[in-house]
């Protein structure tokens, strides 16, 4: 299918609180007696302890317009996913296991936690990184530039303190070391020793940095008038960028300020965020880039190591009482950037038309994204899609079609 889709409509940004798919609360889901089979819930009579396992299964039909790709209209099997909560007394645990294409494996989070009090809790485990928009930098199915660097529904090694009430949201985090590469389900700053089923020897061999003792804070402050409801909020994020093959630590920071607004049917969120990485790499390997990969089921590619981030999307919800099973159509467009500082490394942009369909225990997306000089778009065969343009497939707009489909139990 050669044919390009016009979309005309307001490029806004991604959310987390009021966008896509249902992730569970803290400590459990308060809705568990109306999920679908296999569901299990249980409680025990004085209300002390429970537990819940849902889920969901996923397939995926993807079209993808560049030459290198094997997707050209293809059904492919997305995930499985557990979602397994429980609790005793003011301890609980929430765990999301991803059973993905392709074989992999990945953990979105998992921890135990104490409840201090009704407004806060202490996370121990594998929690969600405090950052930005949360937990999905996006309205639709297929994630952002956000989401590549490592902004979207990431979580570390580590403990998180979160204190939420009605105004406040605070979040404060210690992640000694990242996820390992075999189980992440978003990306990271990673070593090619550990991504090198998935990477690029030619362009990315050189690469030896991990993060230690990441830092994040993240501080929200939700207004309400009338109709209006926002969310305004800022953080900051740092660590050590050890590289093992010189031994040295290097630095990482990034800072970032997000909103939130909604009114009625009506939702726009946009961020932005500023990240520098200072590796110390040996002697000729550039300190312009980092490596960035998972659990291979997109492979390891390179950031550029100074930029900017942007994004702006917005969303219009639509009710459909009389449409059976179909209670709400969900309307979105998505824009992100990344800006370099490096002199002759053209933005990398991308930008999503869809919509989402509720109708539990089914949901759905359709997707229509463009893409230029992002890796996973056919930005750059030998996987520099986010930092240079002077690769094959740079400065080029490519153009996918996805469409999931989901059974949420």
């Amino acid at each position: 299918m050669k044919n390009q889709v016009v979309c005309v409509g307001l490029m806004c940004i991604s959310c987390a609180s009021f966008a896509v798919e249902p992730v569970p609360s803290e400590p459990v889901r308060t809705n568990a007696a109306n999920k679908p089979f296999p569901h299990i819930a249980w409680s025990s009579d004085d209300g002390q302890s429970s537990l819940d396992i849902g889920g969901a299964l996923r397939t995926n039909y993807r079209d993808e317009h560049w030459d290198t790709t094997e997707n050209n209209g293809r059904f492919l099997f997305d995930t499985f996913r557990l979602d397994v909560q429980a609790t005793y007394k003011n301890l609980y645990s929430d765990i999301g296991y991803w059973f993905q294409d392709d074989g992999k494996r990945s953990i979105d989070r998992g921890f135990v936690a104490y409840r201090l009090n009704e407004n806060s809790n202490l996370q121990l485990g594998a929690p969600f990184k405090p950052f930005g928009l949360e937990p999905y930098p996006q309205f639709g199915w297929s994630y952002h530039i956000p989401f590549f660097m490592g902004y979207g529904s990431s979580a570390g090694s580590g403990l998180k303190y979160s204190y939420k009430d009605q105004n406040w949201d605070v979040q404060l985090a210690y992640f000694p070391r990242m996820l390992p590469t075999g189980i992440r389900y978003s990306p990271e700053v990673g070593r090619y020793a550990d991504l090198d089923n998935n990477a690029i020897a030619f362009t990315q061999s050189g690469q030896d940095n991990e993060k230690h003792n990441q830092l994040n804070a993240r501080v929200a402050r939700r207004f309400s008038s009338g109709d209006w409801k926002t969310e305004i909020g800022a953080s900051l994020a740092t660590a050590q960028l050890y590289n093992a093959t010189t031994k040295d630590d290097g630095d990482y920071w990034a800072g970032g300020l997000h909103a939130i607004i909604n009114n009625g049917a009506w939702t726009v969120t946009t961020q932005g965020i500023r990240y520098e990485y200072d590796p110390k790499n040996p002697a000729g390997v550039s300190k312009d880039s980092v490596l960035m990969g998972g659990n291979g089921l997109t492979p390891a590619y390179l950031i550029a190591s100074k930029a900017t981030i942007a994004s702006l999307n917005i969303s219009y919800d639509i009710n459909t009482p009389k449409l059976g099973q179909l209670k709400k159509i969900k309307l979105y467009n998505d824009y992100s950037r990344l800006m370099k500082d490096k002199n002759g490394w053209d933005d990398s942009q991308m930008y999503t038309v869809g919509a989402q369909f509720l109708a539990m225990p089914i949901m759905a997306w359709v997707d229509f994204t463009w893409a230029k000089n992002a890796n996973p778009y056919g930005g750059a065969e030998n996987g520099s899609g986010f930092t240079n343009t002077h690769s094959v497939g740079s400065n080029e707009w490519y153009y996918r079609t996805n469409v999931n489909i989901g059974y949420y139990f």
